[in-house]
């Protein structure tokens, strides 16, 4: 399947989902906050600065839905979950202490979006030798970072639909098969993914050799085949096709600037940061980026939830639909209704079609049968002289 539609369409699925059930993950947050969070605060013994730090991230709508979304919109299942994971955060993540972050992870500028609207960071693979014990604190607080920003993102900015997921592209350059450590990507996919879980809309990999396809050989037979189609390998040209050049750094054949040179690009972004962009409206930019830094309008199908044109095909940008087309066409509506008829009616359809051609088959093979057989022909004469008395 085409890569750009095979991203709309999980795309526009997953905010079907959660515009459909945002009720439910209101009703489960309120739970979680007035019932949860105290039975948890009694276990830990937790202070105020505690209590409040664990109530910002129940208050995580977008989270809230990810965790229950997988648990299959269980509502009991998802409680159970998300209250391992309040225990878990705490573990991991409390004291708050001074805010790291690598240098190999790079945020593009907050108004640089795939052209499905998602926000795009960049990740330069690095070689651990080591433990991968010494290297879990920083991956954790790095996943916590992206989730951060995500919320940042749609509290900052009055984006319609909301921001759910990342585009990911990760530079495997400098990653060899001498520093890969099979033990942290293992605990890295086992344990600390499923704690941010649906972060991740696809990951491409880029400045790929031969190499690394046998590594990722070995890597993709411990995820889930639904992460397994979420990983592409591209060359410069298919990158630049579904990015467009005003999307990429100049490291990948687009026109911003490099990523040594993108500021705003490594800007931390944590509990007590100043968010680069303090206020809805415009992002807060370079100069020298303002004009490159404008994303790529999201096309929506003619029959999406999403589309306020239904039938039409439409495009969204920045909140604001309109008309792909500039107008309501006939033949596009026209087109509309014959996909849906199909869809509605296909399976009968197909079912007449069938009867039909045996019929048909049935018809041919009787004429066959009487004119080259004895027995057929003695029938037909019998009829005949029957219809003649």
């Amino acid at each position: 399947m085409d890569i750009r539609l095979l991203l709309q369409a999980n795309c526009e699925r997953l905010l079907e989902q959660y515009e459909a059930n945002m009720k439910l993950v209101q009703e489960l947050q309120s739970t979680l906050i007035e019932d949860v969070l105290p039975s948890v605060a009694g276990e830990l013994s937790l202070d105020l600065d505690q209590i409040n730090w664990a109530k910002e991230w129940l208050e995580d709508t977008q989270t809230i839905f990810q965790i229950l979304r997988r648990e299959k919109f269980t509502r009991s299942f998802a409680i159970e979950s998300i209250r391992k994971n309040l225990l878990w955060r705490f573990q991991k993540l409390w004291p708050l202490g001074p805010e790291t972050h690598p240098s190999n992870l790079h945020f593009l500028p907050p108004d640089v979006r795939d052209p499905f609207g998602r926000p795009i960071i960049i990740i330069r693979a690095l070689g651990f030798k080591n433990p991968s014990g010494e290297y879990a604190p920083l991956l954790i607080h790095t996943m916590e970072q992206l989730r951060l920003h995500l919320q940042m993102l749609n509290s900052a900015f009055d984006h319609t639909p909301t921001t759910l997921q990342y585009i990911v592209l990760f530079d495997v350059k400098e990653l060899s098969v001498k520093t890969l450590n099979i033990d942290m990507i293992s605990w890295v996919l086992r344990d600390l993914i499923p704690r941010f879980p649906g972060m991740l809309a696809a990951v491409f990999m880029v400045n790929s050799a031969w190499t690394h396809s046998g590594m990722w050989n070995i890597v993709k037979r411990v995820l889930p085949a639904s992460a397994v189609s979420r990983v592409f390998f591209s060359s410069p040209q298919e990158l630049v096709a579904y990015f467009t050049p005003s999307s990429l750094p100049k490291d990948y054949g687009g026109y911003l600037p490099s990523l040594n040179a993108c500021s705003s690009g490594t800007a931390t972004i944590g509990r007590t940061s100043t968010p680069p962009y303090p206020e809805k409206g415009e992002p807060n930019l370079p100069s020298n980026m303002t004009k490159a830094a404008s994303s790529s309008p999201v096309p929506l199908s003619p029959t999406s939830q999403l589309n306020p044109f239904f039938g039409y095909p439409a495009l969204n940008y920045h909140g604001h639909s309109s008309l792909h087309h500039g107008r309501r066409r006939k033949r596009d509506l026209l087109r509309t209704l014959a996909a849906l008829f199909w869809l509605r009616w296909r399976q009968p359809i197909t079912l007449c079609l069938w009867l039909v051609a045996l019929l048909f088959a049935g018809r041919l093979w009787f004429r066959k049968w009487v004119l080259h057989s004895s027995s057929g022909l003695a029938l037909l004469k019998t009829w005949l002289v029957s219809s003649l008395m």
